[in-house]
C-alpha cells in the first residue's frame, strides 16, 4: 500500500471534510500547499492533510535465500 495525503477543508459548523482535489506524494508538500493557500486567502474554515491509500501497490521484497 502507497500513501498519498490529500488536502481537505472543513467548513465552519460542519465536520465533513470536503476535497480540494490537491494530491501529494508527501505529508510536507501538503502542508506547504495549506499554508500557501491559507496565508492567499482570507479563509474561515481549517485546512488539513489526510493520508489516503493511492491504489498503487509498493514491490513486495522476498528475504528468502536461495
Amino acid at each position: 500500500m502507497k500513501l498519498i495525503f490529500v488536502l481537505v477543508y472543513f467548513v465552519p459548523g460542519s465536520f465533513e471534510p470536503v476535497e480540494t482535489g490537491m494530491q501529494f506524494e508527501s505529508l510536507a508538500e501538503c502542508n506547504d500547499a495549506a499554508f500557501e493557500m491559507a496565508a492567499s486567502f482570507d479563509m474561515k474554515y481549517t485546512m488539513q492533510c489526510v493520508p489516503q491509500d493511492s491504489g498503487d501497490s509498493l514491490p513486495q521484497v522476498s528475504l528468502l535465500k536461495i
